[in-house]
């Protein structure tokens, strides 16, 4: 599974990260359910595992922190809907860092909590919701965070 192996380079570089560490499932229950989405395995066992948190300067929202503001997924998922007409089955997660790109779940597939179908779609923050093209970045998130951290080591 892609997903341990992001876990392992977390593991290895452990001094280099700040995560939450684990949370209780019955939040990620509550975020799917705040949310109105089944969110995909993978991101799953990365809640699960790390709740929230950031290595090599890459944050990954998440869970197992107040509301208020980012690196809450809730948070800024919901902002999101609220402020600019976030689509519901989108969920997210990352701030690419440029041209306001964040990276998003597209959850329209996930079936339950052992499905991993969701492909990781880009979101251009300013452009009208019309405008925007979701492009698939990646096929799921475990794919991201490998690629991501991967790309990071090597930089």
């Amino acid at each position: 599974m892609v997903i341990k192996k992001a876990f392992e380079i977390i593991e290895k570089h452990s001094d280099e990260g700040d995560f939450i560490g684990e949370i209780q499932e019955d939040l990620i229950y509550s975020a799917e359910e705040t949310l109105n989405v089944k969110l995909p395995s993978s991101y799953r066992l990365f809640l699960k595992r790390y709740g929230v948190g950031d290595i090599f300067g890459e944050e990954i929202y998440g869970l197992g922190i107040e509301e208020g503001g980012v690196p809450s997924m809730v948070w800024i998922t919901k902002h999101f809907r609220q402020e600019e007409g976030f689509p519901e089955h989108l969920v997210c997660f990352y701030f690419a860092g440029y041209d306001n790109m964040y990276y998003c779940l597209d959850c329209s597939n996930v079936k339950d909590e052992n499905d991993d179908n969701a492909a990781v779609v880009s979101y251009l923050r300013g452009l009208p919701i019309e405008a925007q093209k979701f492009e698939t970045e990646f096929p799921s998130f475990g794919e991201f965070l490998l690629r991501t951290f991967e790309d990071s080591i090597e930089s």
